[in-house]
């Protein structure tokens, strides 16, 4: 679903190995700066990121970040900011590659029809074990985020039971329209899984025509794209925070809201009524490219957010 996501990434993504933590390790990677190319054994790319104050004898944390549907590492890294030193001085970030699957010519998640055998979660898991065999990683701080189709994998998918990947559909496919109705129809997010409180925070804009923010039925994929207040209060449903809700003014903004529930370990951001399909930015970027800008900068309200929560909490 179109929701840029940020939680703390599940151990059966991110399966707990030995930090390589030595004085006497070496870098395979540059500092402050965008590694080369990085395959897995079975050949998916991705490209790394090493904070200049990265220390091999201190486990680092990490974050993945996903790219949009259509889209491509660069794209992704240019416009989440996750490489800036003002912003980021000590989390490793890697970006990783979607393919192309069979029937089409664009990149795809493996939440989108046509791509649901691409098993991403088995990419995932591969790219964090070589990244914890190369460098010095604190495996209880594992992130990911996304933009898009990206963030839809990340909060449908990996926030999830791994076994449920390839069945679970927040969407609720082949839905009539009659029977659409995007404030009720959906299901409680990863129902059945036994971890109960997944730390998730998303941002949606109220300009959003490729996933409206109130939801709609969707002809292309025959589905039902839920409200996305709706799918948030799910999260807390299933986390066990009713009752706890607070509400923040976005200054600056048009009716923006910051939403969070106990210590925001659920937190939904409306952007505003003027942001659009973007990734929240003051400045200009490759989403907001002739749209309004939002009042505030969603990376650095991730960055900020990410350091509350380890797997132990």
């Amino acid at each position: 679903m179109h929701i840029t996501t940020a939680l703390t990434l599940l151990s059966t993504a991110a399966t707990a190995c030995a930090a390589n933590c030595s004085p006497n390790s070496k870098s395979p990677f540059p500092l402050g700066e965008l590694s080369k190319d990085q395959h897995t054994s079975k050949g998916r790319r991705y490209r790394v990121h090493l904070p200049k104050a990265y220390d091999p004898t201190k486990p680092a944390p990490l974050i993945l970040s996903y790219h949009g549907a259509h889209g491509t590492i660069e794209k992704q890294a240019a416009l989440d900011g996750l490489t800036d030193s003002g912003r980021n001085r000590d989390h490793v970030v890697v970006y990783l590659q979607a393919l192309v699957p069979e029937g089409s010519d664009k990149t795809e998640w493996e939440v989108a029809p046509g791509a649901e055998n691409t098993d991403d979660v088995g990419f995932t898991a591969d790219v964090v074990a070589a990244i914890e065999d190369k460098l010095c990683i604190d495996s209880r701080r594992v992130y990911a985020t996304g933009k898009s189709q990206g963030g839809g994998f990340v909060g449908q998918v990996l926030a999830c039971d791994a076994k449920l990947s390839k069945t679970f559909a927040a969407f609720a496919p082949d839905t009539p329209k009659s029977k659409c109705e995007p404030e009720t129809q959906v299901a409680i997010p990863c129902a059945g899984t036994k971890r109960k409180d997944t730390p998730i925070m998303a941002f949606h804009g109220g300009a959003d025509e490729t996933i409206p923010y109130r939801g709609t039925w969707r002809k292309k994929t025959n589905s039902c794209l839920p409200d996305i207040r709706h799918w948030a209060r799910q999260w807390v449903v299933r986390d066990g925070l009713q009752g706890t809700e607070t509400n923040t003014t976005i200054a600056g903004s048009k009716h923006g809201v910051r939403s969070a529930w106990r210590d925001e370990r659920v937190v939904l951001v409306y952007d505003g009524d003027e942001v659009a399909h973007d990734w929240p930015s003051t400045g200009e970027n490759s989403d907001n490219n002739g749209h309004a800008h939002a009042a505030f900068n969603a990376s650095d309200d991730i960055m900020k957010w990410f350091p509350k929560w380890k797997l132990d909490n």
